[in-house]
């Protein structure tokens, strides 16, 4: 049987099967789960391989797993949960607590530091804790446990291990004991058990489905409305980045653009409350520039506009260094000591000019930053100073990471729903 096909005649009909067989071997080939194979170091001892394989964990894109576990101290209680991680902070899980004979239905989904949990219908947001994160737990046991190999083939490793599970045995009065099992191929867990003998208090995780997740979905209910004005235009690169940035520094947030007599509104709907000066920084152009300066004295101060404070203390600056385009990436560093350190990562070394120089982090022309250079062949790397707590650092790395919008946004109004 013939088909007639408009540009080249007729064609068989028993092609059909064979396209569509096609089709199906191409979408799944395109669905299935990539994982590599991790190149093991050849002086890694056997006992250090979980370590190994944890850091493999994280390297993941998703998972799923099956978590069941039990313990009769000080009271019966048993659990059971479903669940899927979305590396490298989301999780949700569904299941059922058993607390002395009464059954409680769980919901539970988590991203950063809050957590959703659903009560009679309705969502609620808390601050994250473990029972929305499999990864403490998991860490807790493959990075800080003493493992034994017990045995190896070509498919999967076991190891025994002395768990470190405190809330399945709060007296220490049970004798537990631990394995682990691995995929030989990828290093990647395929179950993990804690228990004792008669099971009076178990612990137990299998995993599945590596990387065949990308979402998680989660619930939205605005409690803050912000509106900005701007003067010309809002296009979609400002309303995606604006939402990028909430994101990243775990706000859920929505963003709606109107007409007003004022010019065009941005309205940014927020899940929580934020702070005025985390607001105005995420709200901001994000323009960053980089001058070299001086510390002034303040009697001596020049009518000049390179002049501009910081802390309180007037500053010159002098030659334009860096701005935007030559910056790769910025982080916030909370190991530098007592005060976070802003890093900035550039796309290209720059060698200074003088024995030592001074230089300040401008964002939208005002100072929030310095560092202190000394004469180095090349430098790809600074860290600037007193650039504030934790929350306000890493909101000006986000910022920095996100790039510039091509308009400046004005806060017009905030309100709680």
């Amino acid at each position: 049987m013939l088909i007639k096909n408009v540009r080249t005649g007729l064609v068989p009909v028993h092609f059909f099967p064979i396209l569509f067989i096609s089709l199906i071997i191409i979408v799944f080939a395109a669905c299935t789960a990539k994982i590599t194979r991790p190149v093991i170091p050849k002086e890694i001892p056997p006992n250090e391989i979980p370590k190994f394989a944890f850091q493999q964990l994280k390297k993941q894109k998703s998972f799923q797993f099956h978590l069941n576990f039990k313990t009769d101290t000080p009271a019966l209680i048993e659990a059971e949960f479903k669940g899927r991680v979305i590396l490298p902070d989301q999780e949700e899980r569904i299941g059922l607590w058993n607390r002395l004979g009464e059954k409680v239905a769980v919901d539970l989904k988590g991203i950063g530091d809050f957590q959703y949990e659903k009560k009679e219908g309705k969502w609620e947001i808390h601050p994250r804790g473990e029972e929305s994160n499999i990864l403490i737990q998991i860490e807790r046991i493959l990075v800080f446990s003493e493992f034994e190999l017990k045995s190896k083939d070509s498919r999967q490793m076991v190891f025994n291990f002395k768990p470190n599970l405190i809330f399945l045995d709060p007296t220490q009065s049970k004798r537990m004991n631990g394995l682990l099992t691995l995929n030989n191929s990828n290093l990647l867990p395929i179950k993990i058990t804690v228990s004792d003998s008669a099971r009076t208090a178990f612990w137990e995780i299998q995993f599945s489905n590596f990387n065949r997740q990308n979402k998680i979905s989660l619930p939205f209910t605005p409690k803050v409305i912000i509106q900005l004005v701007a003067d010309s235009k809002i296009d979609n690169r400002t309303k995606t980045l604006l939402l990028d940035r909430f994101q990243q520094l775990g706000f859920q947030a929505k963003v709606k653009v109107y007409r007003s007599n004022l010019g065009p509104l941005l309205e940014v709907q927020l899940e929580r409350d934020i702070s005025e000066t985390q607001l105005n920084l995420v709200t901001s152009q994000g323009k960053v520039e980089i001058y070299s300066g001086d510390w002034l004295e303040p009697k001596i101060i020049p009518d000049t506009q390179q002049v501009k404070y910081f802390q309180f203390k007037p500053v010159r600056l002098y030659e334009l260094i860096l701005t935007n385009q030559a910056i790769e990436s910025a982080s916030a560093n909370l190991d530098q000591g007592p005060e976070p350190v802003l890093e900035l990562s550039l796309k290209a070394k720059i060698k200074p000019t003088e024995k030592e120089k001074l230089l300040f982090l401008l964002l939208d022309d005002a100072i929030i930053g310095y560092t202190q250079v000394f004469e180095n062949p090349l430098i790809d790397r600074l860290q600037f100073k007193a650039v504030g707590d934790a929350t306000k650092t890493k909101t000006i790395a986000v910022i920095i990471n996100s790039g510039m919008m091509k308009l400046p946004l004005k806060f017009l109004s905030k309100k709680e729903i």
